[in-house]
């Protein structure tokens, strides 16, 4: 009788029904800590992707903003001589590599630079003339 008080104390005893592992899988949680797996899937951040034409080195300071809030950026260089753009690449190189993120020439005069979470899929040709 006292080993029964004592098991029933600490919960060890058998008589109670927990139910079935399905039964409690089935069961609907109300705690609001407890999130359905499809719904974080769902909530997810998109991920975004800035195109920047720079007129002045002085915007290479928005571009590295960007990057450093983990926004991929297009940079177009099409309005700004060589020579700045120049300038404007050594410096995102710099905040890229800081961040471990990656800089890839797409096109003339056009540059993708990618923070760290983002996978660039390039499908290069392997034929040369």
């Amino acid at each position: 009788m006292a080993f029964e008080k004592l098991s029933n104390f600490f919960g060890m005893n058998e008589e109670e029904n927990y139910g079935t592992n399905d039964e409690m899988m089935n069961e609907e949680y109300t705690d609001d800590k407890v999130v359905q797996m499809s719904s974080a899937v769902n909530s997810k951040k998109t991920s975004k992707i800035v195109i920047s034409q720079p007129v002045a080195y002085s915007d290479t300071k928005d571009i590295a903003t960007m990057l450093l809030s983990n926004k991929a950026v297009i940079v177009n260089f099409s309005k700004i001589d060589d020579s700045q753009a120049k300038r404007i690449v050594d410096f995102l190189t710099g905040t890229l590599f800081a961040i471990d993120g990656e800089i890839k020439n797409v096109g003339e005069k056009i540059f993708l630079c990618t923070p760290q979470k983002f996978e660039v899929d390039s499908k290069e040709s392997d034929t040369t003339n």
